[in-house]
């Protein structure tokens, strides 16, 4: 007997199974007649749904985006913490590795790349600067431009991706200093802010002191 699944099940079964395959084998070397055979479903059906492998992975891109805005919102709404804390772990949500760029690294996949970075742009940057706006109520910065620092934020943190640049892990260090002294400085932060941001960053005094 057929068993008929609703559409968004389908769906989700499908960007289940070509997940796990991207992770096996590569996005480039694997082919919708391997998410066919995973998920054993109709070729008509696949095709119904998705018109080929580019189609599946803008859709797992948007479901990550998806799941990661609904994680940021959650951490923009919590009043038990401060703005700096709250930025902090945003940047740390971001930097988590997920399926959403693994095939986007790949040789003459830069097009892909460019579309999942102006997706999640535009879907997190108005949450970030939702949240530097708390902090500019309550003192902790003082950027008089909130929405243009969480751009240019978001675009430096991608130096950050190991899959975007192999660097040493002493660069890497450097980098990661870099880029929270740029935004101690872009979004203007108190000192009491600094501070914690730099202890929740594990960065070390020697660095504090270098940046007052």
């Amino acid at each position: 007997m057929r068993i008929i699944k609703d559409a968004d099940v389908r769906k989700a079964e499908i960007l289940d199974a070509a997940e796990k395959l991207f992770n096996e084998k590569g996005y480039s070397k694997t082919t919708m007649e391997d998410i066919l055979s995973l998920t054993g479903i109709a070729k008509g059906t696949l095709y119904y749904h998705f018109k080929g492998k580019e189609d599946i992975l803008l859709a797992m891109i948007d479901r990550e985006i998806e799941q990661r805005e609904q994680s940021m919102r959650q951490i923009a709404d919590d009043k038990t913490i401060c703005a700096v804390e709250k930025l902090y772990r945003v940047i740390r949500l971001l930097s988590q590795s997920g399926m959403m760029s693994d095939g986007l690294y790949e040789k003459d996949n830069a097009e892909l790349h460019q579309k999942s970075f102006s997706r999640s742009l535009m879907r997190f940057s108005p949450i970030m600067t939702e949240i530097v706006e708390q902090g500019i109520k309550s003192k902790e910065f003082s950027t008089p431009f909130p929405q243009e620092s969480v751009e240019l934020l978001f675009c430096a943190s991608e130096l950050h991706d190991p899959r975007a640049f192999s660097w040493p892990e002493e660069v890497r260090q450097r980098k990661k200093e870099a880029f929270f002294w740029m935004l101690e400085i872009t979004l203007g932060l108190s000192a009491d802010a600094k501070a914690k941001l730099y202890r929740l960053a594990g960065l070390s005094q020697e660095v504090f002191e270098n940046n007052e």
